[in-house]
């Protein structure tokens, strides 16, 4: 289940709560596509290969610090929470 929830108006960033590995990798495949990159140019941002990038964005296992350097290219940030957690988010001043 991936829910996206808007930062604000004003910015249009969203924010995914992901709780399986599929969900992952749906928001993975978003933030990829909202920062306007493809498999290919976001591989290439992270020292990495197309084919990674298409097996992160499927659900495949892929390293850790990849699926980290991918999210952080594209704007973002993997945060742990207890599950069930209310989040609230406070965007940047």
């Amino acid at each position: 289940m991936v829910e996206a929830l808007n930062e604000s108006e004003t910015t249009r960033r969203r924010f995914y709560r992901a709780r399986s590995v599929d969900a992952l990798a749906t928001a993975v495949q978003s933030v990829r596509t909202a920062s306007g990159r493809t498999q290919s140019e976001l591989a290439a941002a992270i020292r990495s290969s197309r084919p990674t990038i298409s097996r992160m964005e499927r659900g495949l296992p892929t390293a850790t610090d990849t699926l980290v350097d991918a999210l952080t290219a594209c704007g973002y940030e993997l945060v742990v929470v207890p599950r069930g957690s209310l989040i609230t988010v406070v965007p940047p001043s």
